[in-house]
């Protein structure tokens, strides 16, 4: 008995992969069409302060995906976690930020690419919402009134700091950047080497996306860029004073120096943690003096969130490199506009006042990963798409040469049809590497400020001046309890005038 072949023929492969895809690309499309609208709207919500809106249409989308591994669960369970949060509604907040961490065990474990780049078609996350996650729980736990928990949760942020530095960040780079600190103009490595190379370079070139680099590149100082996040670096400082773990604290504060050396912030603590260590010799007595204290026992922490993370721009293009198929280029860049944190006054009683020191702005780390790692990755993959897809048309071509020289007319009519589909099918290269989900509620930038609590309850009053988006200012009145000894004062600024305040004390 002859044997039936189950193998395609070219034509029925292309037809059959063709159809594949699209319906692929239809449920995919559907899917991701519908949760960018959900969001859209939920920023609208949201940072017009309806918060029980935009809680019910976070939480809504959250229960949708569940427990499911797929689309854009994490980014709904993220985004959940921290309306809940603002909204008060602390279980709801923690079971779904449980969902997003149980979701980033799961894209560990299966081998996912553990950072989000522009293309992929599952959310896994950035850096920033790893390390963000950890913060939003421990905000949770300070509400609950569980501040181990919160230091539990701030160790735990650093851990993934640590972990990207020393499982996934190269060594090479960071060569690089420690030989040019700095200095002004200085590309980062990968984008050096995209320079350097011709072909990489007319790729580059063809993105016309000089604007946005150039924009990038002015402002980039190397030191210790795209690897560092100073958020969590200080609030690890933040947690280690707390339980006075100064040496511990005080290698995060190095860190923090080489990124900003003129922050007065991580100076002042620099300098307290070196009297705390007994390090008195570089200290004059009158700086010794006009150091505040640590903020380790009877402190009054203030958090103060801002504005929101930019997003995605999308650009579509079209280049051909010598001996290369021409290929279309969709890909996604980030959105960057400057912007000036106007910072905050603390003021005590007695009329004793700091201000507010910026710590991160999410969107220019976003820029520097972009920059250092995702773009140059992109352009290596369209690059490498492009040469497969040359090979495919070269071959295709041979094959329609063979079908014409094929004697017998009708396998010759046939096999030519074929192999005509399998040219066409490979005359140029697409390439879609776009992007649109950004955890969208987060704030753009945190900046910091601390007071002791005095030892007289009388004196437990504070003023809180916050420079809001419309141009105005406005004074919170805070007052702390007799018995509490730390306490963290967390101010969410939204649109035009609006904000969330939420003030957490401990006894412990």
């Amino acid at each position: 008995m002859k044997a039936i072949s189950t193998q395609k023929t070219p034509a029925l492969r292309i037809l059959s992969f063709c159809m594949c895809a699209t319906v692929i690309g239809l449920v995919a499309g559907c899917s991701s069409v519908d949760s960018q609208q959900e969001q859209k709207t939920l920023a609208d919500l949201y940072y017009s302060n309806d918060l029980s809106g935009a809680a019910e249409l976070a939480g809504k989308m959250s229960d949708e995906f569940g427990d499911t591994d797929n689309d854009e669960a994490l980014l709904w369970h993220l985004e959940a976690g921290n309306i809940y949060l603002d909204a008060g509604d602390y279980d709801k907040s923690m079971r779904a930020l449980n969902r997003a961490e149980k979701l980033l065990y799961l894209f560990d474990g299966y081998g996912r690419p553990r950072f989000q780049r522009p293309g992929m078609e599952l959310y896994t996350g950035s850096r920033s919402d790893r390390l963000l996650l950890h913060l939003l729980k421990g905000f949770n736990y300070l509400a609950l009134g569980k501040l181990e928990d919160f230091l539990v949760e701030i160790r735990r942020l650093r851990s993934e700091q640590f972990s990207y530095i020393l499982n996934y960040s190269d060594p090479e780079i960071q060569l690089y950047e420690k030989a040019n600190s700095g200095k002004a103009n200085v590309a980062p490595l990968a984008m050096k080497r995209i320079f350097e190379d011709a072909t990489l370079a007319n790729i580059y070139k063809a993105a016309e996306i000089d604007e946005a680099y150039i924009e990038y590149s002015q402002r980039r100082r190397p030191e210790l860029p795209m690897f560092y996040n100073p958020l969590a670096f200080y609030l690890s400082v933040l947690g280690y004073t707390f339980d006075r773990e100064y040496e511990e604290a005080k290698i995060d504060l190095e860190y923090l120096l080489l990124l900003d050396p003129a922050n007065r912030l991580y100076r002042d603590n620099a300098f307290g943690l070196m009297m705390a260590l007994g390090d008195r010799t570089s200290l004059t007595m009158e700086q010794q003096k006009a150091l505040p204290p640590l903020p380790d026992d009877q402190v009054l922490c203030v958090i103060v969130g801002r504005g929101r993370p930019e997003g995605w721009q999308s650009r579509s293009t079209e280049f051909q490199l010598s001996g290369q198929v021409p290929t279309d280029w969709s890909f996604s860049y980030p959105e960057y506009s400057r912007f000036n944190d106007p910072g905050f006054v603390l003021k005590n009683i007695d009329g004793a006042q700091t201000r507010g020191e910026i710590l991160a702005d999410l969107s220019q780390i976003t820029s520097e990963e972009y920059w250092q790692w995702m773009f140059p990755q992109m352009v290596d993959s369209a690059y490498k798409k492009t040469q497969a897809m040359t090979v495919a048309h070269t071959a295709a071509l041979a094959s329609l040469v063979a079908a014409q020289a094929i004697s017998d007319q009708t396998v010759r009519n046939i096999a030519v049809a074929s192999a005509a589909v399998m040219v066409a099918a490979t005359e140029r290269a697409y390439v879609t590497e776009t992007e649109w989900r950004r955890w969208i509620t987060l704030p753009r930038s945190y900046s910091f400020a601390y007071l002791p609590l005095p030892a007289a309850p009388e004196k437990r009053k504070f003023t809180l001046k916050l420079n809001l988006p419309d141009g105005t200012t406005k004074a919170e009145e805070i007052s702390i309890a007799p018995d509490t000894n730390r306490a963290v004062v967390y101010v969410r600024i939204l649109d035009d005038g609006k904000y969330i305040l939420k003030c957490w004390e401990s006894m412990e």
